[in-house]
């Protein structure tokens, strides 16, 4: 745990994510210089063995409560920014809402911290002979029936819900209707991939199906996460990658994690704060497919100056309404007064043009905006 955490720390990652039986190695991880982000539960293993005529009822342990409140009070002690209870295995949201309802004397203390406490539900699946099925929290539709009984049962908890990109994966959910749906509902995202088959719990990106198509559309998730205005913690929960590579390969791996989170603030949380800059002309390079996505998405809140394409034919027309120019009449603006964005997949050979003539660009990357 300790060389685990310390890689991630040096990697660049801050935050990190407790499971509840790792809750002894509290102590240690802020002595490496790391911040406990939220503490998670298995609402599975809070479950009762039953034998015999009721060995499918799903009754919660006796020291369920007592586990649930330990977590609460790391919360409310603001040791940690939240609960998540993860929900695979277990079939039924009564559950939980159980759970909630023998607890609500410890859940009422929340109320005198400075801060609301905060309580993520996790989309979860059951597992039966090796095949995966949808249970009680599986589909957005029951994950916002059960939040909002959970807001009626204790309404001084910040209940949302918490997305598991596998998990979704594993049931054929499509990921991008469920963040549409739940939108401000979403505060945490666990981000793991697999093959659609089984849960693996590896890093993104490394799944493919046919010849190369991401078998999770990671690009168009994230977009879909900004277009929700999704502002809560991300975490990568991809044990499977560590436990299927040799450990020497680990501080890469984490590494490699790092820059996927880079890759998606530089490009598509970011991109916003970039493209709209007030004090400077924006410019397109291309007036093709990619700059119509731009156009389409961004055109009325920022409209280009003017566009530019390497196409002499097309320079004086319309595109979108808006003038097509040559690469030249970039440099009629000002160095500090531009803002020249590459619409198009020749990123490399279009900046290397602009690099020539001294100007300063950033690439549109188009997939997270369609």
């Amino acid at each position: 745990m300790g060389l685990s955490v310390k890689r991630a720390l040096e990697s660049g990652f801050a935050n990190i994510e407790l499971c509840m039986e790792d809750i002894d190695k509290l102590d240690d991880i802020k002595a490496l210089g790391g911040r406990i982000a939220g503490i998670n539960i298995n609402l599975n293993s809070m479950l009762a063995s039953e034998t015999g005529d009721k060995a499918d009822r799903e009754v919660l342990s006796e020291d369920a409560v007592e586990i649930f409140g330990k977590a609460i009070s790391y919360a409310a002690d603001n040791i940690c920014s939240y609960i998540v209870i993860n929900t695979e295995g277990v079939n039924s949201k009564s559950v939980l809402e159980q759970l909630v309802s023998e607890s609500l004397g410890l859940l009422k203390e929340c109320r005198a911290c400075k801060e609301p406490v905060s309580i993520y539900v996790e989309n979860g699946y059951r597992c039966e002979y090796g095949r995966y099925y949808h249970n009680g929290y599986s589909d957005w539709r029951e994950l916002m029936s059960l939040i909002n009984n959970l807001e009626a049962l204790c309404p001084y908890i910040n209940w949302k819900i918490c997305i598991s990109v596998g998990h979704t994966n594993l049931l054929g959910i499509n990921i991008r209707d469920m963040v549409r749906v739940c939108g401000k509902h979403i505060g945490l995202v666990h981000i793991n991939d697999n093959n659609g088959l089984s849960d693996h719990h590896q890093m993104p990106y490394t799944f493919t199906t046919g010849r190369g198509v991401l078998s999770t559309d990671w690009p168009r998730f994230i977009g879909e996460l900004h277009t929700a205005k999704f502002d809560g913690f991300i975490i990568f929960d991809n044990k499977g990658t560590f436990a299927r590579t040799p450990q020497k390969l680990h501080k890469v791996m984490l590494e490699l994690m790092k820059a996927c989170v880079d890759e998606w603030e530089e490009n598509c949380f970011n991109a916003e704060e970039y493209i709209g800059q007030k004090d400077k002309k924006l410019i397109l390079f291309g007036s093709g497919r990619m700059a119509q996505t731009y156009m389409d998405y961004w055109g009325e809140r920022y409209t280009p100056a003017f566009v530019v394409d390497n196409n002499s034919q097309r320079w004086g027309q319309q595109f979108m309404g808006v003038e097509i120019k040559s690469p030249e009449a970039i440099l009629d603006i000002p160095a500090e007064q531009r803002n020249v964005w590459i619409c198009n997949l020749n990123y490399d050979i279009i900046g290397n043009q602009l690099e020539r003539m001294g100007i300063e660009y950033r690439c549109y990357r188009d997939l997270y905006f369609i």
